[in-house]
Parts: structure tokens; sequence; C-alpha cells
């Protein structure tokens, strides 16, 4: 049986081992941990495979949060991979921080169960291969973090310790995509997030994700989705069954 939980760690480490598959995904700080023969840190937008019987000794600040997922399975692009860590996708990191607020309310088990099964849809995805270069980590970060920012992209290579043209490649070979599609396209999967699962407006929206002008924001909103906000908010809403 699958089981989520919100966690936070000791700076003192400990060590010990389960018999079933736990991943341990950071939300808030990093985690040092050895797994087997993996030492290492593990980051905001990373996830640690820890497999039935394998001892691990971990440590962290006490500020940092982690979301904990303990499995009876692995899927199976997890279980074929020989990874310990791998990048998740911020499709994943953005439910996570969902999870987060989730996971401190009170229990419910039918929305636990829609939670669990969601989490794994989305773990399915996950490619293992690659992980994101570590320069860039802490600019994801950022990015994700302060979505209604212009993000210039010198500020960004500064924090990263890489010259702008240097970051521009490292951030397209990692990504696929430049620093503009990158924020763009988070900024729209974003704004449709809350305009789905919120009572925000549409200005409130567009605001949040870094848009003054309502009209703007529409445009890229309906050239990214082929619907408008205003289409989209009404299209969720006749969906939602009204209250008994």
């Amino acid at each position: 049986m699958t089981t989520l939980s919100l966690r936070a760690y000791t700076p003192q480490a400990t060590s010990h081992d389960h018999d079933h598959h736990q991943l341990v995904l950071p939300i808030r700080g990093h985690l040092d941990i050895q797994v087997g023969s993996h030492h290492g840190t593990v980051v905001t937008g990373e996830c640690v495979i820890i497999r039935p019987g394998e001892a691990h000794l971990f440590h962290a600040k006490d500020a940092a949060r982690f979301i904990v997922a303990d499995l009876d399975y692995l899927p199976d692009n997890l279980a074929a991979s020989q990874r310990v860590v791998f990048s998740i996708s911020t499709l994943l990191m953005d439910y996570l921080l969902f999870l987060e607020a989730q996971l401190q309310g009170e229990v419910d088990k039918h929305i636990d169960q829609l939670s669990i099964a969601l989490f794994l849809g989305l773990l399915e995805k996950q490619t293992c291969d690659q992980r994101v270069d570590r320069r860039l980590l802490r600019v994801l970060d950022v990015m994700n973090a302060q979505l209604a920012q212009p993000h210039d992209v010198a500020s960004l290579a500064r924090l990263a310790h890489l010259s702008p043209t240097q970051f521009h490649k490292v951030f397209r070979d990692n990504l696929g995509v430049s620093v503009k599609q990158y924020l763009t396209a988070r900024r729209m999967e974003r704004a449709r997030a809350q305009l789905i699962h919120t009572d925000l407006s549409v200005q409130q929206v567009a605001e949040a994700v870094g848009y003054q002008n309502l009209s703007a924001f529409s445009r890229r909103f309906s050239c990214y989705f082929g619907q408008s906000p205003r289409e989209m908010t009404r299209q969720y809403s006749s969906l939602t069954p009204p209250n008994e």
C-alpha cells in the first residue's frame, strides 16, 4: 500500500533500512544521504530511490522538509533505472508543493486516495536517465518560486556562476528549451492550475505569474492552450458537481 507523508530529518545522521520501496523528495532545503555505494546531496527538484533492505544514512537541517512515499512496488520506469537520484519534472514538483499543504490538513481518506493516484500517475511519467546540471538547480528553484518576477538572463546566469553565453547553452542543453520558453511554459501551467483550482480572478492570476497587462496575458494564454482564460474557467466550472 502506498502512503505519502511530510517529514523533517534531524541534523544528526541516522541509519536504517526497511522492507518496502521508499522515495524521498525534498521540497524545502536538501538532504545529505548515503544509500549503498551512493553518497551525496539530494536537493529540491530531485528524488532519491531507496529499495527494500537497502541501508541508508541521512541528515538534514531542521528547516528542511520532504515528501516521503512508501511503496509496495516501483513503477516500471523507476524499477528499470540504475540511478539512485534523478531530477523530477516541474509538473511533479508543483504537485509536491500542493501535497505539502494537503498533508498538513485533516485526514480525508477519499482525498488521500486521489492524491496518491495522481502522485503515482505523475511518477510513471518521470525520466530517470538524466539529472539536471547542478548549477541550474538554484536557478530553477528561484524561477519557479518567483514566477511573477521578470528574471533577466544576466541575473540568472550569476546565480549559476556562469556567463550569460554559457548559461544559455547549459540551460538549453539540459532542458531542451530557452530560458524564455521555459518561463512562459511554467507561467502558463501555473496560471492554468490557479484558474481551475482556485477562486482567483483572471486579473489576479495574470499578476501572480508576472503579467500586469491582462490583454497580454490573455493573448499568451490563448496562444498556449488554444482557449482564453475565461473559456477555460467556464469549461472546468461546468464539470464541477454542485454542492449537495
